[in-house]
């Protein structure tokens, strides 16, 4: 996609997220200057992705979308409710919460386990949000002209566990494939467009009230959920 498609499509995800019910009221934008991208990238020697910069530069996310968002997603081959929180550069005391999670993250890598990994290790990661409690990143090693949804090892978006030990062998490994591109994660996100098979798949319907409910979330399987026919 050229820039201009680019913002439209990210345009017309947002759009789609308030057609679902998740979003209320008229949309405001970020108010994050190119500038302001341009001194995150030279700060951390990393160039964004322009369907990336787009998405930072388009609306302000709500609370239900930036740290408490669950949707239909594919998780170990299965199709299931599922949390995510996604980044942006919202201000925070000395920084904005994209900078600071790009530290942390850095910080962890570099120091966080008995393997300290190299800026050639980490430095191609992008933290864009959190997959449960997993940080997801996006490999900018992976060339998005090349990702096949067939084949995860083409994929761009990437887990690293929380709760696992990053050694050599995982930096090696590169983490846990979870999404093909981040076009694909707004699609499956804020379009919800796998939530038809979920329903049919499954009997139940899919609504944000639902969605906020933790009953729902773990226990959408049981029969109470199910549609009557």
């Amino acid at each position: 996609m050229i820039r201009q498609e680019e913002t439209e499509f990210v345009e017309q995800a947002f759009q789609k997220l308030r057609e679902r019910g998740w979003l209320s009221g008229s949309p405001e934008p970020t108010g994050i200057s190119c500038q302001a991208i341009a001194a995150f990238e030279e700060t951390y020697q990393i160039k964004l992705p322009s369907l990336y910069k787009a998405f930072l530069q388009s609306c302000k996310m709500n609370h239900d979308c930036f740290d408490d968002f669950w949707y239909i997603a594919i998780v170990e081959d299965e199709l299931r409710p599922w949390p995510i929180t996604l980044f942006d550069m919202s201000p925070t005391v000395d920084s904005n919460f994209l900078s600071s999670s790009m530290i942390q993250f850095r910080k962890c890598a570099a120091n966080g386990y008995s393997y300290s990994a190299g800026a050639e290790q980490y430095g191609k990661y992008l933290p864009i949000g959190y997959w449960d409690s997993d940080w997801l990143l996006w490999d900018l090693s992976k060339p998005l002209e090349q990702v096949d949804e067939e084949d995860e090892s083409t994929w761009a978006l990437v887990t690293f566990a929380h709760d696992g030990e990053w050694d050599k062998e995982y930096w090696t490994e590169g983490g846990r494939p979870r999404i093909p591109d981040f076009k694909t994660l707004l699609e499956w996100c804020f379009c919800g467009s796998l939530e038809a098979e979920f329903e049919e798949d499954n009997g139940v319907k899919v609504t944000p009230e639902r969605m906020k409910t933790w009953d729902f979330r773990w226990h959408w399987y049981e029969d109470r959920w199910k549609e009557k026919a």
